[in-house]
């Protein structure tokens, strides 16, 4: 909150900067400071690209738009602004140092060093270069050098409230606990509105054991802040050693309430359950945990303890060696692994797994390191069925928070595109371009009607279709042999799904016209709508996941080939392609027949053409965004996503969050 008030304030020096300049700039960079302010980041980004494209040199549209970037997590678009600001201006501290915090997001943290000492460099008097500094310190543990920082900030100017949190938060690290509660109190008294200085100190108080002042703090917090998880997951754990069980279930409750799919508070909760005596949830805690973070042993392991307590001992013993597949040298597991398989009569198993365990101890003891985790592991004496604390990466998803990247969705290709009947009032969907051909069908069209390409079929109601449809029977009574006519009569039966007479209108307009290019195309297009409806009905549809499989949402049905014969979808936008080898639409509908055909490389060939030779397409940078990203090309991929957020896709965010940034 601290660096976003901080940008702020710089902004509205920088907005000033450009008295120069035509009034239409001036406007679009105040209405562009507008949107940081209010947090519109996707509306300040559209606004800044205008600039950019007015004025290409302008220095404060790149700023402010790597600020807004940066705000959605979009570190590595930030940093492409930040680094041309840097570019036309490299005697701006302000340029280094922002490109060192994207940098540090990024986990890039000796060149974000290197920005920063350059930032100083420039301006030895701005204490936020220290800060910056300092706090990139906090994030590779070099505590010590981050209070020096935190020391030098405090002394050009000592009201910093962020500079004394961030240097509690280090001197806590050190275990200077007093010091850090009086550092939090300094930054609460400077900045009493922001419930982080609370937040921290309870932390702070909770190492002493003060748990009714620890509760008073995060009580506070949460009155300023009442959709906070991770507030209310620190507040539980605080609660829990002050032997309020209830109120610490409650809080678990609460986190999950407003984030489903925190695997950590999963995991806790279903550690308080087993203690309470409530196995069947605390499997079912802990199942959830599993799913939702697969390469995590402890949720595996500690079900498995619960099912062994509750006599499940198959359970059990798939469970832990779910366990020791992830980790081979997961010595407890095969101990645990060894007391199941005792139960079971499977003696020799057992044996086998005490002599395994007795093998990887002796090995670790042998080769000791300070790798104190591991020791965790090989220590038959250390304790799973503890709370975890606050340490742990912890991920806030609030949807109603401002936050773009955060939100839910499901991460799916962009639609296809499609040729659509023009309606007087453009549509959310429709897009701008010129083409030869469409212009040709509008002319020619002996309906009157005009057509452009949508990422959706217009809304007309049955009754509507049916009645333009006879109007186009009576026209073919004068004028049978227009290709166009038919090319309408295949949309308008598409719009209410009757598929079959769509195709039979598109074939009959290109036995017509072989040479019709968009009737290949809309003829493509129906056929691939035709395979979606058919799967819709079967709740049978193909996705990307990007956690390591291209499959269907339910592997486990029986598939019928025939349903993903996309083998004339392909020919026809091949066809039309051939008869216009710029027609980027239909590489960009190509591209996504391939992926659900698994042909990702292809696909990837099909978008970067269809960028290359058409109006840009943010769904096409998406799409190509995210099959780089399924084929573990994170850097291409997220560079991408970048550009699709750019150019207005407010869900390359999301994306973005999930799978752009570094845990």
């Amino acid at each position: 909150m601290a660096l976003k008030n901080k940008i702020i304030l710089l902004l509205i020096n920088l907005v000033w900067l450009s008295s120069h300049a035509q009034i239409n700039v001036q406007h679009y960079l105040v209405e562009g400071h507008r949107d940081l302010m209010k947090a519109n980041y996707t509306n300040a980004i559209q606004r800044f690209n205008t600039l950019i494209q007015i004025k290409p040199d302008l220095l404060e549209a790149y700023y402010f738009r790597g600020f807004a970037k940066y705000s959605l997590s979009d570190y590595q678009g930030g940093y492409n602004d930040f680094n041309k600001v840097v570019e036309l201006n490299p005697y701006f501290s302000e340029g280094y140092r922002f490109r060192g915090i994207t940098k540090a997001a990024m986990q890039d943290y000796q060149d974000a060093m290197e920005d920063f000492d350059k930032a100083i460099e420039l301006d030895l008097a701005n204490p936020d270069n220290y800060v910056s500094r300092g706090f990139t310190f906090l994030l590779i543990k070099e505590y010590q050098k981050a209070i020096n920082d935190f020391n030098k900030a405090l002394k050009i100017k000592k009201e910093l409230p962020y500079a004394y949190l961030h240097r509690g938060y280090a001197k806590m690290s050190l275990e200077d606990f007093e010091g850090a509660i009086k550092d939090f109190s300094e930054g609460i008294k400077l900045n009493p509105y922001s419930p982080d200085g609370f937040a921290r100190r309870a932390l702070a108080l909770a190492q002493q054991e003060k748990y009714p002042e620890a509760l008073e703090d995060l009580n506070r917090a949460l009155d300023m802040d009442d959709s906070n998880t991770l507030y209310y997951f620190q507040r539980a754990y605080i609660k829990y050693y002050n032997k309020d069980i209830d109120g610490t279930m409650a809080d678990y409750n609460k986190v999950l309430e407003l984030d489903p799919e925190n695997a950590l508070t999963y995991f806790n909760r279903a550690i308080l359950k087993t203690e309470i005596g409530d196995n069947s949830g605390a499997i079912e805690d802990y199942s959830m945990a599993a799913q939702l973070n697969p390469g995590n042993i402890l949720p595996y392991f500690n079900r498995g303890g619960v099912k062994y307590d509750v006599g499940d001992y198959y359970g059990a013993i798939q469970d832990w060696s779910q366990a020791i597949e992830i980790f081979p040298d997961f010595a407890r597991a095969y101990q645990a692994r060894s007391s199941a398989r005792y139960q079971v009569g499977d003696v020799i198993g057992a044996m086998d797994d005490k002599e395994t365990a007795k093998k990887k101890i002796e090995a670790y003891q042998k080769n000791t390191t300070s790798d104190t985790t591991l020791a965790q592991f090989m220590d038959t004496s250390h304790n799973f069925n503890q709370l975890i604390e606050f340490d742990s990466d912890f991920y806030r998803a609030n949807l109603d928070d401002g936050q773009i990247q955060n939100k839910r969705i499901v991460i799916e290709l962009k639609p296809i595109l499609l040729i659509t009947k023009k309606e007087d009032k453009q549509g959310d969907g429709d897009l701008s371009f010129y083409m030869k051909s469409m212009e040709e069908l509008n002319r020619l069209n002996p309906m009157g009607a005009r057509f452009t390409i949508s990422t959706e079929l217009p809304a007309f109601d049955v009754d509507t279709v049916r009645y333009l449809l006879n109007t186009t029977e009576q026209e073919k009574l004068r004028n049978s042999f227009n290709a166009q006519l038919y090319f309408y009569q295949g949309l308008l039966n598409s719009t209410i799904q009757n598929f079959n007479q769509s195709i039979k209108a598109y074939s009959t307009a290109i036995s017509i016209d072989p040479e019709f290019e968009l009737a290949y195309f809309n003829r493509a297009n129906t056929r691939y709508l035709m395979i979606d409806y058919i799967n819709s009905l079967e709740d049978y549809s193909q996705v990307i996941t990007l956690e390591g499989t291209a499959t269907t949402r339910h592997d486990d049905r029986n598939q019928n080939v025939q349903l993903n014969d996309y083998t004339e979808v392909l020919s026809d936008l091949s066809r039309a392609i051939e008869l216009n080898p710029e027609f980027s639409f239909a590489y960009y509908n190509r591209g996504n027949v391939k992926c659900m055909n698994k042909d990702f490389t292809g696909a990837i060939d099909d978008y970067s053409k269809a960028l290359e030779v058409g109006p840009t397409l943010p769904q096409a940078y998406y799409n190509r965004g995210l099959t780089l990203i399924y084929l573990q090309d994170s850097e291409k991929g997220c560079l991408d996503m970048s550009k699709a957020g750019e150019l207005g896709m407010e869900d390359a965010y999301p994306v973005i969050k999930k799978y752009c940034t570094k845990e």
